[in-house]
């Protein structure tokens, strides 16, 4: 006999003809009445809205940096038919570059890939609001989700951190919990959990460490609302089903010969690369983790408050949300600690916070004293927009992006453009001259000229000896008309690459001297 309940079919499963109660999270909240907001109200849903849209068109305005320079430039050859890890190599997994060259493919270069930065954080505010609509009891709050989720991000977040795998990835994680999550009152059903999952593998096609992140904090959730034997089958369903958009892309390169070599990427160059001299350092790790902190101030204290008392309560989505923090920090821990690899906790802390504020609302209207609160609330909030401050307001002195002459005096101040094409052209790169840049991508990106040598990864203090020698073999093998070896890379030039040293001496002629690098022309 079946029986159909909230989770699909686990009485089936399970062989029972009687519903198994699963535990119970508190209900949403009161019936709602529809209202009209008030002209107070309005006039602050403009002013919102209004800065919402200064704080993304500075995003979109915003030139690339390295990382996303080489991303655009890996996405745009693979998308021509160059193969990753074999035709290219980044340590990265596949997303990121395909995500590029999505951008690169709609013909709008820089502005394409910044605006579907923009729409990322917006469809992050929408993840939160479907997660939490159905749970959040204060009518304000609940009409503000998606306004105060997207906010947050746009103005914690730095314009250059937008792009980073950790904000790409916020997408799908929460997706995975407004798939499992959003009704409060009813147990996840197989396909939801499944969809959730997928959603993870997602996250792993952008990078693999934040899947297990999610999946591990997903699997928390499913557990807690589970019972019987459908427990035990949650974690088979969770990873194979966050295995599928893995194995997809997997299958996909190894049609493309490079199965192999993605799997000894993934798997073994990355340790190799996390085990490298300078790899770790607690400075940068604390410094990364206290700007974090420092800059989402409000949003840690409100997600500190309702964290504290998700054992007490037991209720599973902020158990597993605590879960999702704790099992981040530690995963940053064992990366690089690179500052923006914290933007991933925005995913927890968002969903804590805005369940935190909705228990703080009515308290705030009812209290005897709510004016320490907001007091306190209000002083939390001047780093994080002292900090949307120090990139908006430059952007506005330099006049704010709408003409192609403020677009250039930003692309200038923040990323040395003029200054990179001028050196471009000192040195004499010819429109038929191929060309290597050790160092900072936007000289290819620039120039307009493809990645030629296959080690194109840029984070060259990282690389093993082994990489080191592979990629003066390939500067051999490639014979680039021109190398670049920029200023910041000529130390590490001198310190780990003996082989490309005698590469240069021997093939290539020194024809450009610069504060910005040194320039070779091969003989």
């Amino acid at each position: 006999m079946q029986v159909r309940d909230g989770s699909g079919a686990l009485g089936e499963m399970a062989g029972t003809t009687a519903r198994v109660p699963a535990p119970r999270e508190p209900a949403s909240g009161p019936i709602r009445v529809r209202r009209t907001p008030g002209p107070a109200e309005a006039a602050l849903g403009g002013l919102t809205l209004a800065l919402l849209l200064a704080l993304a068109w500075t995003v979109v305005t915003y030139p690339f940096r390295g990382d996303q320079a080489i991303f655009s430039l890996i996405g745009r050859q693979v998308l021509h038919g160059e193969t990753l890890y074999t035709d290219l190599w980044d340590v990265k997994q596949p997303g990121v570059f395909l995500w590029y060259g999505l951008a690169d493919a709609l013909g709008l270069g820089e502005v394409g890939a910044r605006l579907l930065d923009v729409l990322a954080a917006v469809a992050f505010g929408a993840c939160v609001w479907a997660l939490l609509r159905r749970r959040t009891a204060t009518r304000r709050v609940r009409r503000w989700l998606p306004a105060l989720a997207t906010g947050v991000l746009l103005a914690s977040a730095g314009p250059g951190d937008f792009g980073q795998l950790e904000m790409l990835c916020l997408v799908p994680a929460v997706g995975a919990f407004a798939l499992v999550a959003a009704d409060p009152d009813r147990t996840p059903g197989w396909r939801r959990i499944v969809g959730g999952a997928v959603c993870v593998g997602v996250v792993g096609v952008f990078k693999l460490p934040l899947a297990a992140v999610t999946g591990l904090a997903l699997l928390v959730f499913v557990v807690l609302r589970l019972r019987g034997r459908a427990r035990v089958l949650a974690l088979p369903v969770v990873v194979g089903a966050a295995l599928v958009p893995l194995l997809v892309v997997l299958a996909w390169l190894a049609a493309r010969g490079a199965g192999g070599a993605a799997l000894r990427v993934w798997l073994l160059d990355a340790v190799e690369m996390g085990a490298a001299h300078g790899s770790r350092s607690l400075a940068r790790l604390l410094e990364g983790l206290g700007r974090y902190l420092l800059w989402t101030a409000p949003v840690v204290l409100l997600a500190a408050r309702r964290g504290v008392g998700a054992f007490r309560r037991r209720d599973a989505l902020d158990l597993a949300m605590v879960a999702f923090a704790v099992l981040h920090v530690l995963s940053v821990a064992g990366q690089f600690g690179w500052w923006y690899q914290w933007y991933f906790l925005s995913a927890p802390l968002v969903v804590l916070a805005l369940r935190g504020l909705d228990d703080l609302a009515p308290r705030l209207a009812r209290g005897p004293r709510p004016g320490r609160a907001i007091a306190l609330l209000a002083v939390a909030c001047l780093p994080l927009l002292a900090h949307a401050a120090s990139w908006t307001g430059p952007a506005v002195l330099d006049g704010g992006g709408f003409t192609a002459a403020s677009r250039a005096r930003i692309d200038e101040r923040v990323a040395g453009y003029d200054t990179i094409r001028a050196e471009i052209a000192a040195a004499g790169v010819r429109p038929a001259d191929s060309l290597f840049v050790l160092g900072d991508p936007l000289y290819h990106l620039l120039a307009g000229k493809p990645l030629v040598v296959r080690t194109n990864g840029w984070d060259y203090d990282l690389m093993a000896d082994r990489q080191w020698r592979e990629m003066a073999g390939e500067v051999a093998t490639a014979r680039p008309s021109v190398v670049l070896v920029d200023d910041q890379a000529a130390d590490w030039l001198a310190e780990r690459g003996p082989d490309l040293r005698a590469v240069l001496a021997r093939d290539y002629t020194p024809v450009r001297g610069a504060a910005e690098g040194t320039w070779y022309r091969l003989r």
